[in-house]
């Protein structure tokens, strides 16, 4: 049987998250564990307050505490798919070069990965955004470390270990030159035939490189594939406390059929669906910080079209 349902094969499953997770930045992330309300599309997670002592006065008793119990229902947005035909001369005449196999491969290392972590890239910035976290100053190698601390020192109160930093190649590339630090080049990073000259992390914060700059704005168009708005502002780093974002991946369905295992003709046939969405946790949304290259236009969302 040549039809293959990655949910539910495991080694298949295991093969196709490989291949999304190694090319997709935003991986480091993790995947959070939540249960979908009655297998549907919403989950919800409870925040409990308290509050703190009070003076204490003997003779008298006992303070009265206060104790808020909340929720938060966040609801699944991005449902998406495609499907692919392939005749099946095109792949004996092209020496398999249009074989499902290729076809999943190119699409989800030019499609799926890019999609998803400019989706979570805009979601996050968007958040900080509207939090008030955000830095519009022009990055130069005179004053990028300072403001990367900056943004940083808001977040540290969540434990450095536990916050990522996502920086364009243009702003890494500042960092290494910044005259705000200096550098010795010692052995450790010198090789026989390179040099190592890259900041991997600020005061044990981890900073992730983004080459891809097309991923790194605030709104896209997700009509057909996800192709940045005209109006979208660059984001030259994001900060993010992992704990605060909650990365969810419901579905994420390939199927492939060979001829004859299927009604529209002599073609192999590839689906994919992946019904995923990203959410800011609503008792940490003080827990991103983005730098922008220019203020985000009012009203502007992370998505305009092709969500749900």
């Amino acid at each position: 049987m040549a039809t293959f349902n990655y949910v539910t094969k495991d080694n298949m499953g295991a093969t196709l998250d490989h291949k999304i997770n190694q090319g997709l930045v935003t991986n480091i992330l993790g995947t959070p564990d939540v249960t979908l309300m009655n297998g549907g599309k919403s989950f919800t997670l409870r925040d409990i307050a308290v509050s703190g002592f009070k003076p204490h006065t003997r003779g008298k008793g006992w303070n009265t505490g206060e104790i808020t119990d909340s929720k938060t229902v966040y609801t699944m947005t991005q449902d998406r798919d495609i499907e692919f035909s392939v005749d099946r001369q095109d792949v004996d005449e092209t020496n398999q070069e249009l074989s499902m196999a290729n076809v999943s491969r190119v699409f989800i290392e030019d499609k799926v990965q890019p999609e998803v972590d400019s989706y979570r890239f805009a979601v996050m910035a968007q958040a900080a955004n509207a939090q008030g976290n955000k830095d519009k100053t022009n990055l130069t190698v005179s004053n990028v470390y300072s403001k990367l601390k900056a943004a940083i020192l808001p977040l540290r109160k969540y434990g450095a270990a536990n916050i990522v930093g996502f920086v364009s190649s243009a702003t890494l590339d500042l960092l290494e030159r910044s005259t705000e630090f200096t550098r010795n080049i010692t052995n450790q990073n010198v090789g026989q035939t390179s040099l190592e000259s890259r900041v991997t992390d600020i005061d044990g914060v981890k900073l992730v490189e983004v080459q891809d700059t097309d991923r790194l704005k605030t709104s896209y168009n997700l009509a057909e594939g996800a192709k940045p708005q005209s109006n979208a502002v660059d984001i030259n780093y994001l900060f993010v406390v992992k704990q605060a974002v909650i990365p969810v991946v419901k579905e994420n369905a390939v199927f492939m059929f060979a001829p004859g295992e299927h009604s529209q003709g002599d073609v192999y046939l590839y689906q994919n669906r992946l019904y995923h969405d990203l959410f800011i946790r609503e008792s940490m949304k003080d827990g991103l910080f983005v730098g922008l290259s220019a203020d985000i236009p009012a009203k502007q969302t992370a998505t305009e079209a092709g969500g749900a």
